[in-house]
């Protein structure tokens, strides 16, 4: 009998971002348990920070692609309206057969496009978005409403998108991201670093961060915050750290495979972000046992944070109030360990890859 494919349909593979480590995790994870997994992809990328397992064959969507790269262009776009849904369609058909079993989307917009093909019936939505921040775009909330309750299955991250999608009509499973790694020792906290991670976008809000650290630094002037992470707002926010002449203070450096040697080496992560689903980097940093301070948003960090017990959630966007919790892990050090060592706990208790991706083969075998 020949055996069940899934297939993951993602915006972008090896471009570095935490959605891609998530991605790739759980197809190396899922290869090794005997599926055959096979990932379609609008963006190839090239910086290939995740390895891939090599029985993973990857396919680029070449409209995906176009559409991506030239998303305002009005042929594209005439193109789009008139064939898209037929190009989808004869792209699915050649990059399924009979063993396709499920097609996992890992965004809205492929989705809603998939969900108009007549492989519908076997398509799941793995949600990394917050569902709040669609009304942005109103056109994708108003398919999330029409579109996803005849899904075969809606799969978030928190409890609060949970109810979110089962408040539209959706079948709804929970099965929250699993950390990458576990380091046998935890992050001494001693260095005189604090540590961010991720893309520069909007989302992220590095200006909040950078306006938050110029606080911190009068106060700390020997310490140093490491931004690891490239995006479109990198140099505007280069340009924000020189014009408060932080650029002594904060050190930019570029994704690497490497990440777990700047969380070992770091004293105490922030995470600056406007919104988010479940940052995988609250998860990672708080596995090596760094304390954190999140801003308090509509989800994902006040799911992972235990506030005042393990790490710190700060309104948004009080950057006074962000500087002021990294000042108190700063001078306090004990705070500092007990903090780190109860978030490395609670994180092993939560997120440990055996307990997500049982939930991952059971939902597969039920489904």
């Amino acid at each position: 009998m020949k055996q069940k494919q899934i297939i993951f349909f993602c915006p972008s593979i090896h471009t570095g971002g935490g959605t891609e480590r998530v991605l790739v995790n759980l197809a190396n994870n899922l290869t090794e348990d005997h599926y055959n997994i096979k990932i379609l992809t609008n963006d190839l990328g090239t910086n290939k920070l995740f390895d891939l397992n090599s029985k993973i064959e990857i396919t680029e969507y070449w409209f995906g692609r176009i559409k991506s790269k030239y998303p305002n262009n009005i042929f594209v776009k005439i193109v789009n309206t008139v064939l898209g849904k037929k190009i989808l369609q004869n792209f699915l058909s050649k990059n399924t057969d009979t063993s396709t079993h499920l097609i996992i989307s890992f965004s809205a917009g492929i989705t809603n496009e998939c969900i108009q093909t007549k492989y519908k019936n076997k398509l799941i939505s793995f949600e990394h978005y917050p569902n709040w921040a669609y009304d942005k775009y109103p056109k994708v909330q108003k398919q999330i409403k029409e579109y996803y309750p005849q899904l075969k299955k809606v799969i978030t991250l928190t409890e609060h998108e949970s109810r979110t999608y089962k408040n539209i009509g959706c079948k709804v499973t929970k099965i929250p991201n699993a950390y990458s790694f576990f380091p046998a020792a935890a992050a001494l906290l001693t260095n005189k670093k604090v540590l961010s991670v991720g893309h520069f976008n909007d989302a992220k809000r590095r200006d909040l961060l950078i306006y938050a650290w110029s606080k911190v630094v009068k106060r700390f002037p020997d310490w140093e915050l490491i931004i690891v992470g490239d995006g479109p707002d990198k140099e505007r926010c280069i340009n924000l750290i020189n014009s408060l002449d932080l650029n002594n203070s904060i050190k930019i450096k570029e994704p690497t495979k490497n990440i777990v040697s700047y969380y070992s080496n770091a004293s105490i992560f922030v995470l600056s972000s406007e919104f988010e689903t479940l940052p995988l980097v609250l998860i990672e940093a708080r596995a090596c046992g760094l304390p954190c301070v999140s801003f308090d948003i509509v989800s994902g960090p006040n799911e992972i944070i235990n506030n005042e017990k393990d790490g710190f959630l700060v309104p948004f966007p009080n950057t006074d109030l962000m500087a002021e919790k990294i000042c108190t892990l700063i001078s306090n050090n004990s705070l500092r360990n007990k903090f780190g060592a109860l978030a490395r706990k609670d994180t092993h208790e939560k997120y440990n890859p055996e307990k997500i991706y049982k939930s991952w083969t059971s939902f597969l075998s039920e489904n």
